[in-house]
């Protein structure tokens, strides 16, 4: 029998987006967040190199204190501003706001592919494709953790993706329903932020975006509110790529040659695209391969139609480009691929949407195999969303006895904690949907280095004078 078949479209959203919420309360502040707990300190390294010098740090007290910041961020480490606003002004208000607008975030996410995707108005969804968007993102989509439950990551990523899709709702409503409009204005401040995104996403929306026009131009509909939030796109993507920042980050990191960063003398070379390709597009695009199923099943239909193709290969060369463009960036880690996922989403929803009376057919001539394959997946499911609130809460106990031993010897001159620690067996059956060694190592937890960037940020924010972990003892 399918458990599913049982539950309201409703009833799963809302159960998905409550272990949603129980994991962001159970992930506190951690990594950049500390960082961006203060004003940019333009004048020296920024917030985020290793040997930097506390004296130099003031925290985030007020929305100024937040703008002086991001012109600091803008010229001296990196263009996005928006994102990075939402970053501080979380930090600064407290992680609980955070964590109720971060569910928020997720059900629009989910809405807005829904829409971009179909047309239709939410009382036409149904579990085919809530099921469709949820176990997209879920199995999917790269870094889960990092891309939408962790403080600064989802801000990058998560929001992002929606504010990139908030922006080609109104063209994707238009292409649907055909004669619908908004307001000049509007469109105008949704293609800035669209633009002024993060780089891959804001990069393939100014894509979509153009193909979109295209299509109306050719279709003699092209409206004014089409072509001003294609141009405000445009303009919020180049303040994006030509920060200051981008290049005085790139040539810090460059003469401090970094473990993430490919080499300088190997930047844009055929080295460069060998390892950017097996460690961040070879990953990603083998995540997102299941997705192409309903992609292909509806492009090769004989009786498609032309205009629902064309959309859904904008969306699907959308998703690819963004692989393609993070290919020429000289650090590829695979959370980048993220909007990736949510733009193949749209597509696969999209044709979905068009192949509905098929897999109708399909699904009563097979109903006993196909119920048991959805009980089957639906527990595989649960077991998986299990183990990673089993994961976070051991993580999440681990933090608590790390702060109250913090508290009984925070007068010490230096402070020597225990590395986290994560099961032997969550990477394998869980990947990163949830924290994993690689995570930790990045920047996930302190590390054993008084000139670590982690621990001085994590010292000045708890008022230590100095913390680091023990050396990690290798498996």
């Amino acid at each position: 029998m399918n458990a599913l078949k049982f539950l309201s479209w409703q009833i799963i959203l809302a159960a998905f987006l409550l272990v949603f919420f129980a994991r962001n309360l159970l992930l506190p502040i951690i990594a950049d967040d500390y960082s961006y707990a203060f004003i940019w300190d333009g004048a020296h390294w920024g917030n985020l190199i290793d040997g930097v010098n506390p004296d130099n740090f003031e925290r985030v007290e007020s929305f100024s204190d937040i703008l002086i910041s991001q012109w600091e961020h803008y010229f001296h480490w990196g263009g996005r501003t928006i994102a990075h606003i939402f970053v501080q002004f979380f930090v600064w208000q407290g992680k609980f706001l955070f964590d109720v607008a971060n569910v928020l975030m997720l059900a629009a996410l989910v809405f807005l592919i829904f829409k971009v995707g179909t047309g239709l108005t939410l009382r036409e969804m149904n579990k085919k494709f809530l099921l469709l968007i949820l176990a997209g993102i879920w199995f999917c989509a790269p870094s889960l953790l990092i891309a939408t439950i962790w403080l600064t990551g989802a801000c990058n990523y998560l929001w992002m993706s929606v504010f990139e899709l908030l922006f080609l709702l109104p063209f994707a409503l238009a292409f649907w329903r055909k004669n619908f409009s908004v307001p000049v204005p509007l469109m105008a401040v949704l293609g800035l932020i669209a633009g002024w995104s993060i780089e891959p996403g804001a990069a393939v929306t100014v894509f979509t975006a153009f193909m979109l026009c295209a299509y109306f131009w050719r279709k003699k509909s092209l409206q004014p509110w089409m072509k001003v939030g294609f141009i405000f796109a445009l303009i919020g993507f180049a303040i994006l790529i030509l920060s200051p920042g981008n290049v005085a980050r790139l040539e810090l990191t460059n003469s401090l040659e970094p473990d993430d960063l490919i080499p300088p003398d190997a930047q844009w070379t055929l080295e460069m695209f060998a390892i950017n390709f097996v460690v961040g597009f070879l990953p990603v695009f083998a995540r997102e391969l299941i997705l192409f199923v309903p992609v292909i099943y509806f492009l090769t239909r004989a009786n498609r139609s032309s205009d629902a193709a064309q959309f859904v290969l904008t969306f699907s060369a959308a998703s690819i480009l963004v692989l393609l463009v993070m290919m020429f960036s000289p650090e590829f880690p695979e959370r980048a691929g993220f909007p990736s996922t949510i733009f193949l989403l749209v597509a696969a929803t999209a044709a979905l949407k068009e192949i509905s009376p098929q897999l109708n057919r399909i699904y009563l001539r097979h109903v006993k195999k196909i119920n048991i394959a959805m009980s089957i997946f639906a527990g595989v499911w649960i077991l998986s969303m299990a183990g990673c609130l089993y994961v976070e809460t051991d993580l999440h106990n681990q933090l608590d006895a790390r702060m109250e031993f913090i508290n009984a010897h925070r007068n010490d001159d230096l402070i020597t904690v225990t590395p986290l620690e994560i099961p032997a067996w969550s990477e394998t059956f869980l990947g990163t949907r949830t924290w994993d060694k690689l995570t930790l190592w990045w920047g996930g937890d302190l590390e054993p280095d008084l000139k670590g960037n982690r621990d001085i940020m994590f010292a000045k924010y708890h008022g230590l004078k100095k913390i680091v972990a023990a050396e990690r003892k290798e498996d």
